[in-house]
C-alpha cells in the first residue's frame, strides 16, 4: 500500500510540475517486437504487395498505361505540399517556444518522421523521431514531448471536425450503400468520443490520473504502467499550455497547416479513381481513408501492411471492379506507404545518423 501511495504522489508531482523525469524505462512497444522490427517491416511489405497481386495479378501493371506520366508528377507534388504544410506547423510550434525553424529543415524532419512512422509497429517511431529532433534544437525533454503532443492534438482536431462534415455529406448522397449508414454512425460516435476525451483531459487531468492509477494498482502487472500514464498526461498538459500561450492567429495557422498536411493525402484517391474511369462518392472516399489510416496505425505490422489493403478491398469493392480495385490500391499505397519508406528513409538517415536504430526501437528518452 505504501508503494502504491508513493507512486501516486510521484505521478501527481509530475502533473503538478508539468515536466517529465527521464527514466531508462521510457521505451515503447512490445518487448518481443522491439528487436524484430526489420522482420515485421519485411512481412508488412510482402502482405501489402500480396493483396493487389492476388486481386489483379501481373495483368494490373498493364493498366498503368491508362495513366499519363504527369499523373505521377501531380501525386509527388501533392505529397511535397503535404510536407510543406507540416513544416509550417512545426515552424509555428517552434516559434512559440522561442526557436526559429526553417521550412526546409521542417520538410526534412517531416519526411524523416514519416519514414519512422511507417517503418515501426503502431507508428511508434514517429513521435520518438519528432521528440528527438526537438531535443536536438536544445529543448528540454518535457517541452519537446509537449510539442509532439501539439501535433497530435491538431491532427485529432482535423479528424473530429472534418470527418463529421464528410459523414453529413454522405447522408444526402442519393446512391448511399447499405453499409454506409452504419459507417456514418461510427464516425459521429468516434468524433464525439474524441471531443469529450480531449475536453476531459484538458479540464480534469489530475482526476483522470488518480482514477486510472487506483484502478491499475489493483493489478500487479499493470501497476508499473502508472508512471507511463502520468508521463503521457504530462505531454498533453504541456501541449495545452503551449497552445494556450498562442494567439488566435497562431492557433488558426496550426489548424490550417494540419488541414494542408492531411488533405493532399486524401486527395490521391479523389484524383486517381476518376482517371481510371470510375466514380465513388467524395464523402465516402474521405471517410474510408480516415478509417483506414487510423486502423493502419493500430495494426501491429508497420504501415498496417495487409490490414489496410484488406480494409480497402472491403470498403471499395461495392463501387469498383476487380481490375480497378487492384490498380488503385497499388498506386494509392505507393503514394502513402512505399514513398515514405523509400524517400523518407534517406531523410531519416541524413537527419538522425547514429541515433537511427535507437529511434526505431525506443521512445524518446
Amino acid at each position: 500500500m505504501g508503494k502504491s501511495s508513493n507512486s501516486d504522489r510521484f505521478g501527481m508531482r509530475l502533473l503538478g510540475q508539468g515536466r517529465i523525469a527521464v527514466r531508462k524505462t521510457g521505451r515503447i512497444g512490445l518487448k518481443g517486437l522491439k528487436s524484430h522490427w526489420p522482420i515485421l517491416l519485411a512481412l508488412s511489405l510482402v502482405l501489402s504487395l500480396l493483396v493487389p497481386l492476388m486481386l489483379g495479378g501481373l495483368h494490373q501493371f498493364t493498366l498503368l498505361k491508362r495513366l499519363h506520366w504527369w499523373v505521377a508528377l501531380v501525386f509527388i507534388l501533392m505529397i511535397v505540399f503535404s510536407w510543406l504544410a507540416n513544416a509550417n506547423r512545426l515552424r509555428l510550434i517552434s516559434k512559440d517556444v522561442g526557436k526559429h525553424l526553417k521550412i526546409r529543415d521542417g520538410v526534412a524532419m517531416t519526411a524523416a518522421a514519416e519514414f519512422a512512422g511507417v517503418a515501426t509497429p503502431g507508428s511508434l517511431g514517429l513521435p520518438a523521431t519528432y521528440t528527438y529532433f526537438f531535443k536536438q534544437e536544445g529543448l528540454r525533454l518535457g517541452t519537446a514531448m509537449g510539442m509532439m503532443a501539439v501535433i497530435m492534438i491538431t491532427d485529432l482536431l482535423f479528424y473530429i471536425t472534418m470527418m463529421p462534415c464528410a459523414a453529413l455529406a454522405m447522408i444526402f448522397e442519393r446512391h448511399l450503400r447499405s453499409n454506409a449508414t452504419s459507417l456514418v454512425a461510427v464516425v459521429f460516435g468516434v468524433a464525439a468520443l474524441g471531443t469529450l476525451l480531449l475536453y476531459a483531459l484538458m479540464r480534469h487531468y489530475r482526476k483522470i490520473y488518480r482514477y486510472l492509477s487506483r484502478r491499475l494498482a489493483r493489478f500487479a502487472f499493470l501497476s508499473r504502467r502508472r508512471y507511463q500514464i502520468a508521463r503521457l498526461i504530462v505531454e498533453f498538459v504541456q501541449a495545452f499550455r503551449l497552445i494556450g500561450r498562442m494567439s488566435l492567429s497562431q492557433r488558426l495557422g496550426l489548424y490550417i497547416s494540419a488541414i494542408g498536411y492531411w488533405l493532399p493525402r486524401y486527395g490521391i484517391l479523389l484524383v486517381l479513381i476518376p482517371l481510371m474511369g470510375q466514380s465513388v462518392p467524395f464523402a465516402y472516399l474521405f471517410l474510408i481513408q480516415g478509417i483506414l489510416n487510423l486502423g493502419g496505425q493500430m495494426f501491429m505490422l508497420p504501415g498496417g501492411g495487409g490490414g489496410v489493403e484488406a480494409g480497402y478491398v472491403a470498403f471499395m469493392s461495392p463501387y469498383l471492379n476487380w481490375d480497378t480495385l487492384s490498380i488503385t490500391l497499388l498506386v494509392w499505397r505507393t503514394c502513402t506507404f512505399y514513398w515514405y519508406l523509400g524517400v523518407g528513409s534517406l531523410f531519416f538517415l541524413f537527419k538522425t545518423g547514429k541515433a537511427a536504430h535507437r529511434l526505431l526501437l525506443r521512445k524518446s528518452a
